[in-house]
């Protein structure tokens, strides 16, 4: 049994001096929200054993304040190119590569691929807004064994619950 967190980047701004999509950086709720996130997974957990992440501008930045929240050394970060603008099948390819000594895994990428990935691996239909954290149940042993209808959808928390809560 494995168990796979996924996370949408959190909200990014529109700068002018980003000329492209990889470069734009996280906005002001969106530094807020990330590390927000990840002081709610560090109190409720799981706590991910491996983090992988889109190399964007916007979800490195996720990722560096959720580790950070979670203590999780910032140098075992794994940025995978592959994970920017993925759909289901490079989502699965990049999980495959991760250590099987990881039980918990945080993956943190973008819309829509994360939404279709969702709905194949559980069969929930769920929307990810930014920074929205999803935790799945996986019935395999392997990551390499991930495959479609392998999961359960356990939670899905948003920011605007979590700033509702405080």
């Amino acid at each position: 049994m494995k168990n796979l967190l996924v996370m949408r980047h959190a909200k990014s701004a529109y700068p002018a001096e980003a000329t492209h999509d990889f470069e734009r950086p996280l906005n002001r709720r969106g530094k807020e929200d990330a590390p927000r996130m990840g002081r709610v997974l560090a109190a409720h957990g799981p706590r991910p054993d491996a983090i992988l992440s889109s190399p964007a501008a916007r979800a490195e930045a996720t990722a560096l304040a959720v580790a950070a929240e979670l203590e999780f050394p910032h140098a075992e970060i794994r940025f995978e190119q592959g994970l920017y603008l993925a759909g289901t099948a490079d989502l699965a390819a990049a999980v495959a590569e991760v250590p099987d000594s990881a039980e918990t895994l945080l993956v943190i990428a973008h819309n829509p691929g994360l939404e279709e990935w969702l709905q194949a691996l559980c069969g929930a239909r769920v929307r990810l807004s930014t920074a929205a954290l999803a935790a799945v149940e996986l019935d395999v042993a392997r990551w390499a064994d991930l495959d479609t209808e392998k999961g359960r959808l356990l939670w899905l928390i948003t920011p605007r619950l979590v700033r509702a809560l405080s």
